[in-house]
């Protein structure tokens, strides 16, 4: 593609990159960011290569055309070849020789080798030579990822993205057909466009950007549909902070915000590509947003440049933009879907089935998030790889709110409560879950042995030489449901228990920032609501929770994150100001969370 006339080139949006990729180079070159990227390995070796370059090549740097930054990305790049092994592969961490931990940087390799391809690199011998052993890096890599397999959804996207772009850019057929293989077993996104990681994180850096090149590479265009649905998710899970929503999420950044600055080019490209007012609107957000790759999104408008174009902003509301379940406001003449929780025209609700998570923008300025998604309930325990985070409602109510509200308890070390249903009803949602342990009777007949050896098992929750499975059982359950009732200024919780007397805690983390008053005070940040009403006062506005459930030495105001956890020192509990709500089961306590 030939370079754009200033008029098709959105401007102001091009030169607010270049101030933060030149930035990130001079504090390459300055040394002052070079320690943090090195701590990344190769990827980050490979990284320093990437800004150097799109810094000589861009005509708008302040590095353009600098031979002293050239020299510094040829000295990176012999950092970058001294890691690779002789098998082609690179290391990570406890990631050995790794073909999905290579495709990150391999794919970065091929950014920048098809870079210096399409910008050209004249009669430069430098260049010409920083682009011939790019490609070498490449040649090596090769034959291992052909081979490679892979431990996470992911990385096959990812792998097969890298063997894509490195096919096309050797003219090797056997990368190419190696890519169609792993799209063979079929993209992991479910009806409500979710990835099966359910991750922003992964999404942003792994699966969206990967399928796009297996779509382009490939001519696989249903690909790009894929990305696009999977865009338009994220936007209706990014709140008014521009923060998208982790809960349900199976991967590292289940338990914290997540920005939505990593989807700036995805959400740019989509809303070129697909003419998408949305996209473009949330490309806009992105842009503003922390853990904007500035540094990446200049290689693909340098190498694609109709991508630096003016944004889609205005037009017809497509059938696209439509999403299931989604009851929206409706949209100003000429505009499509807006960006949840910020514009006019955002949904209402999205309810995502299978993720089990409602997200819900209230008339009243109120947005409450439901969730009763956890993989533990089905699965038996915590993993890694399982979305594990017992949180079940969030909700911003204008300048305060509450991060998370879990219900705690003592019940045979197993946990939180975690639901295993969820079931919506208009402004109601009730989850419900069923959670056992057991006594175990004498062994007899041919299951005793004299000798007292018995099978080592795991029985739940515990593990024994008790040869558990031989043995009747006397169970004990706990079940619970908590029906959430949605309103325009917070939310309603009613919760109930059938099982033997013992506590329960119900745990409101709440925003940072604000005062709280009406509870006594439990130390360590915590604080136990006796009886009547606390409040919470932030950013001007009140948050009101209660009415208080009495206290006692039996059901103390703590977080008990399980067994998997305690008895190796380990806990998932959060910080900050916690509000506490104690009772003892069975029976049916009320609480409700509104602004004053």
């Amino acid at each position: 593609m030939g370079e754009r006339t200033d008029d098709a080139v959105d401007t102001a949006a091009v030169s607010a990159l270049l101030a933060a990729a030149d930035d990130e180079t001079a504090g390459l070159l300055d040394g002052t960011l070079e320690p943090a990227a090195r701590a990344r390995g190769h990827r980050g070796v490979m990284a320093m290569v990437k800004a150097a370059v799109v810094g000589v090549l861009h005509p708008g740097s302040r590095w353009h055309g600098d031979a002293a930054v050239v020299a510094r990305a040829r000295e990176w790049l012999a950092d970058l070849e001294a890691l690779q092994a002789p098998s082609g592969l690179f290391s990570s961490g406890d990631n050995l020789a790794s073909p999905p931990d290579s495709a990150f940087t391999i794919t970065d390799v091929a950014a920048v080798t098809r870079l210096l391809r399409v910008r050209g690199y004249g009669d430069d011998p430098e260049l010409r030579e920083l682009h011939d052993r790019l490609t070498a890096v490449l040649e090596a890599a090769a034959g291992a990822l052909v081979v490679g397999g892979v431990h996470t959804p992911n990385h096959r996207w990812e792998l097969g993205g890298a063997l894509a772009r490195t096919g096309a850019l050797l003219g090797d057929d056997a990368l190419l057909d190696r890519a169609r293989t792993w799209l063979a077993e079929g993209v992991d996104v479910d009806d409500d466009g979710l990835y099966s990681e359910r991750s922003p994180n992964y999404a942003a850096f792994v699966s969206n950007h990967s399928l796009t090149t297996l779509a382009d590479v490939l001519d696989r265009p249903d690909l790009h549909e894929v990305v696009h649905r999977s865009l338009h998710t994220q936007l209706d899970l990014t709140d008014d902070r521009g923060n998208v929503e982790t809960v349900q999420s199976r991967r590292q950044d289940q338990n914290g915000p997540y920005p939505l600055g990593p989807f700036a080019g995805q959400l740019r490209r989509a809303a070129v590509r697909h003419a998408c007012a949305r996209c473009g609107r949330g490309a806009r957000h992105a842009a503003e947003a922390p853990e904007l790759d500035a540094v990446d999104l200049l290689v693909q408008q340098l190498t694609e440049p109709d991508l630096a174009g003016p944004l889609p902003g205005t037009g017809a509301v497509l059938a696209a933009d439509a999403a299931p379940d989604r009851l929206a406001p409706p949209a100003a003449a000429g505009d499509g879907p807006g960006l949840g929780g910020t514009a006019p025209d955002a949904p209402a609700r999205r309810h995502l089935r299978d993720a089990r998570l409602l997200v819900d923008q209230r008339r009243g300025g109120a947005r409450l998030t439901v969730y009763g998604g956890s993989d533990v309930p089905a699965i038996g325990r915590v993993a890694s790889g399982l979305a594990c985070n017992p949180t079940f409602l969030r909700a911003r109510l204008g300048g305060t709110g509450v991060e998370s509200v879990r219900l705690s308890r003592d019940f045979f070390g197993l946990g939180p409560f975690r639901a295993s249903t969820m079931d919506v009803d208009g402004d109601r949602v009730v989850l419900h879950e069923e959670v056992s342990a057991a006594y175990y009777q004498p062994l007899a007949g041919p299951a005793l042995d004299p000798a007292g050896r018995y099978a080592l098992e795991h029985e739940g929750r515990f593990a024994a030489a008790m040869s558990f499975s031989r043995r009747a059982r006397d169970v004990v359950t706990l079940t619970t449901s908590v029906t959430v009732d949605l309103r325009d200024d917070g939310a309603d919780l009613t919760v109930t228990t059938d099982a033997p007397a013992t506590g329960h805690a119900l745990e409101l983390a709440l925003a940072p920032g604000g005062e709280l008053t009406g509870a006594e005070d439990r130390g360590d940040g915590r604080y136990e609501l006796v009886d009547g009403l606390a409040r919470y006062v932030q950013g001007g506005q009140a948050l009101v929770v209660g009415p208080g459930l009495g206290s006692g030495p039996d059901r103390p105001a703590l977080y008990r994150p399980g067994e998997v956890y305690t008895f190796l020192g380990g806990t998932d509990a959060l910080g900050g100001t916690r509000l506490y709500l104690t009772w003892r089961s069975p029976g049916t306590v009320a609480v409700s969370l509104r602004l004053e």
